[in-house]
């Protein structure tokens, strides 16, 4: 939905279900979505709402239970359904991925150097020495302080911020047009996210390397994405430019992700802070109509919210939502839905 010329990477009508014994599970539920070149595109939901199936789906990296219908696209290649022996040169080479758990995607008994500079050699054959410098210059791109003399080091003698960073230095071994970035601040203090946040960002603004970040937290994209897309029970309920989807949020589920943010620049409110009422639905046994409108305080019932499956609308340039009631929710804001919790 923007940026210019041809996008890096475009998903369109991405599905994927998983058998289970009471039905098909329906994780990802009808996404489509562009990333462009030197983009950073946020995607955030809560547990379960399909993010990290998606971004497996881009690289072939589900079970091969999973059932996966609909596009997927690089420079304008289709990937659902190579080979896997088409996908692993893509793999690290121009896609690279930082998965939620540092700590378990490292190998304890290497050396973090060592796993760096196998991740360069399977797809680039260099001399060693060149190789032993690639890495320290990776590790000092994403600040690991002394370089030279961490990358002899064992995981297990790194921070969980710098294992975070270790993993970032990894995934850019091979300069690649797109990093997905999954959870990467998830199980840090504020101070280590902090620095997380600021590799990514350095990491923008030094390579042009476009970013698909994924998160549950509207906060942690506020400063880095320039788009962000909201999935709610395996579909997209709201896509728009950061700065908009902050200011006007368009769907109740992401003015209500934005209600439960903390604010700094509020005075402290007495008793807990706003949540939204509910859990998410079953993906075996998704709500007639709009899967949100049990969660809803605006939902119109009985109908449409509980009967109608809601469209895509326009609201706004490159800013759409899925919701029957979008227009009612004009000028609506978080502190309005947080004032009103119980």
């Amino acid at each position: 939905m923007s940026g210019g010329g041809a996008p890096l990477l475009t998903i369109e009508d991405l599905h994927v279900d998983f058998p289970t014994d009471d039905g098909p599970l329906h994780a990802v539920d009808g996404l489509s979505v562009d990333i462009h070149d030197n983009e950073v595109l946020g995607i955030v939901g809560e547990s379960g709402s399909g993010k990290t199936v998606a971004a497996l789906a881009i690289l072939g990296l589900l079970p091969k239970r999973a059932r996966i219908q609909g596009s997927v696209r690089w420079r304008g290649t289709e990937l659902l359904g190579r080979p896997e022996r088409d996908l692993e040169p893509l793999r690290g080479e121009e896609i690279a991925i930082v998965f939620q758990d540092a700590l378990a995607a490292l190998n304890p008994v290497m050396t973090v150097g060592r796993q760096i500079a196998e991740a360069i050699q399977v797809h680039h054959r260099i001399e060693t020495a060149e190789r032993a410098r690639r890495v320290v210059a990776l590790l000092d791109l994403v600040g690991i302080p002394d370089p030279t003399t961490r990358a002899d080091q064992y995981p297990h003698e790194f921070s969980g911020g710098m294992r975070q960073r270790a993993m970032l230095a990894m995934a850019l071994a091979n300069d690649p047009a797109l990093l997905i970035a999954d959870e990467p601040t998830t199980a840090l203090d504020v101070t280590l996210q902090a620095q997380v946040l600021d590799v990514l960002e350095r990491i923008r603004d030094r390579t042009g390397t476009s970013i698909l970040l994924i998160t549950h937290d509207l906060g942690v994209v506020a400063g880095l994405a320039e788009r962000v897309l909201v999935l709610y029970a395996g579909r997209a309920v709201e896509e728009a430019p950061v700065d908009e989807l902050f200011a006007a949020p368009r769907h109740p589920y992401t003015l209500g992700l934005l209600a439960s943010l903390p604010r700094l620049d509020r005075p402290p409110r007495q008793g807990p802070r706003f949540r939204i009422p509910g859990q998410p639905p079953s993906l075996v046994r998704r709500p007639a109509g709009c899967a949100f409108h049990p969660r809803c305080a605006f939902a119109a019932l009985p109908t449409p919210c509980a009967t109608e499956r809601p469209d895509d609308v326009d609201v706004g340039p490159n800013h759409r939502a899925a919701c029957h009631r979008v227009d009612a929710l004009a000028g609506i804001t978080p502190d309005d839905l947080a004032a009103e919790r119980p």
